[in-house]
């Protein structure tokens, strides 16, 4: 299996480049665990198997400010967790 690249932002304003977090090789871990969280440490994304073409930058509907969110992906299979940061451009 090849390591997920995680890029470290995406721009979800719907002009057709970018709009989602599109993690590369992510979808060969059927069991992964994908939670995102803003600042103050709410969950604002959360998936028990990634989907392409990925997170649409929304919670409960509604888009998401820019800035930075923070993640933790559980890709399974052994692996460990991988953490890291994505920003969000509009």
């Amino acid at each position: 299996l090849k390591s997920p690249l995680i890029p470290n932002t995406f721009s979800p304003n719907n002009d057709g480049i970018n709009d989602f977090w599109v993690i590369q090789y992510l979808d060969s871990y059927p069991n992964c665990h994908i939670q995102v969280f803003n600042r103050e440490g709410q969950l604002v994304h959360e998936a028990n198997q990634y989907i392409p073409p990925g997170w649409d930058g929304n919670y409960k509907g509604k888009s998401l400010p820019f800035g930075t969110y923070y993640y933790i992906i559980e890709p399974g299979s052994g692996r460990k967790p991988i953490t890291g940061f994505v920003t969000i451009i509009k």
